[in-house]
C-alpha cells in the first residue's frame, strides 16, 4: 500500500493524532518567531487534516496559503476545516517533487517528511521555490523514534522505518533541534492500532513480517516494558542557501 493510500484510509486520524497536534502547535511557535515577509506566500506540504494551519494561520496575518497533501481524503478534510476562510488555496501535491510556481516566502510541513524516499533531494527542490529571504520550517521523525518497540523485537527487525539523525539533517544545511515525546499506550495492540489509524502502519520497503509467534512475543515484551512509544521529533529550519544559525 502506498503512503497516499494509507493516509486516505485513515478515517480515525484526528482521534489518534494527539502527538501530531502537539508537534504542529510547537512548530507554529517556531515559525511565528521567524523574520518573515509581510503577508507571506506560504506553501504547506502534507497538510493532513489541518493541524498546522489551525495553529499558525492567525499568527501570520495576511498570509496567502497553498495547502497541499498527497492524499486526496486528507486534503478534503483540511478544505472542510477552513471552509469560508479567505486567503487559502488547496491542491493535491507530491511533497517530494512539488510542481508549483516559485517565489514562496515560507514552506512549512509537520510530520510529513519522514515519508520521503529522498529527503535531501526534496529539500533542494523546496529551496528552489523560495523567494529571496524565504524560509523552510518543518518537523520530521528522527532516529530513536519508537525505540521501545524496536527493543521489544529482541534483535529482530521491526517494520518501522529508519529515520535520519540530527547530524544527517544538519548536513543538508538545516538548523536542527530534537525533542523526545513519550506516549503511553494501553498495550501493544493499542500502539499498533494508533499507527494504523494515523496512516503510519505501512512497513518500510523490504520488511519481512515476523511470524505470528515472534510478533506476539514482541508485543508481550513491549507491554511488560510499560507500553510507551517515544517519538523523537526533529524541527528543521532552512533557507534558500545553506546558512548557519537560522533559527
Amino acid at each position: 500500500m502506498s503512503v497516499a493510500q494509507a493516509f486516505d484510509r485513515a478515517a480515525d486520524y484526528d482521534a489518534h493524532a494527539g502527538i501530531q497536534r502537539t508537534v504542529a502547535r510547537r512548530l507554529a511557535g517556531r515559525v511565528a518567531a521567524l523574520d518573515l515577509a509581510a503577508a507571506p506566500r506560504v506553501l504547506e506540504i502534507g497538510c493532513g487534516t489541518g493541524f498546522l494551519g489551525a495553529a499558525l494561520i492567525d499568527r501570520l496575518p495576511g498570509a496567502h496559503w497553498l495547502m497541499t497533501d498527497i492524499a486526496p481524503a486528507m486534503l478534503a478534510r483540511t478544505r472542510a476545516r477552513f471552509a469560508g476562510r479567505a486567503g487559502i488555496a488547496y491542491a493535491p501535491l507530491d511533497g517530494e517533487a512539488p510542481e508549483v510556481a516559485g517565489g514562496v516566502d515560507l514552506i512549512v510541513s509537520s510530520l510529513a517528511a519522514q515519508w520521503f524516499a529522498d529527503l535531501p533531494r526534496a529539500i533542494d527542490r523546496w529551496r528552489r521555490l523560495l523567494a529571496p529571504g524565504g524560509r523552510i520550517a518543518f518537523t520530521t521523525l528522527a532516529a530513536g523514534s519508537f525505540a521501545e518497540w524496536r527493543a521489544a523485537h529482541d534483535g529482530a527487525e521491526p517494520g518501522t522505518p529508519d529515520y535520519p539523525d540530527a547530524a544527517t539533517l544538519a548536513a543538508i544545511g538545516l538548523d536542527v533541534t530534537t525533542e523526545t515525546l513519550p506516549v503511553r499506550h494501553a498495550d501493544a495492540r493499542d500502539f499498533l492500532r494508533s499507527l494504523k489509524a494515523i496512516g503510519a502502519g505501512t512497513p518500510r520497503a523490504g520488511h519481512r513480517p515476523l511470524s505470528p509467534a515472534r510478533l506476539r512475543a514482541a508485543m508481550a515484551r513491549f507491554d511488560a516494558s510499560g507500553a510507551t512509544a517515544s517519538y523523537v521529533v526533529a524541527t528543521c529550519i532552512g533557507a534558500a542557501r545553506r546558512q548557519e544559525g537560522l533559527a
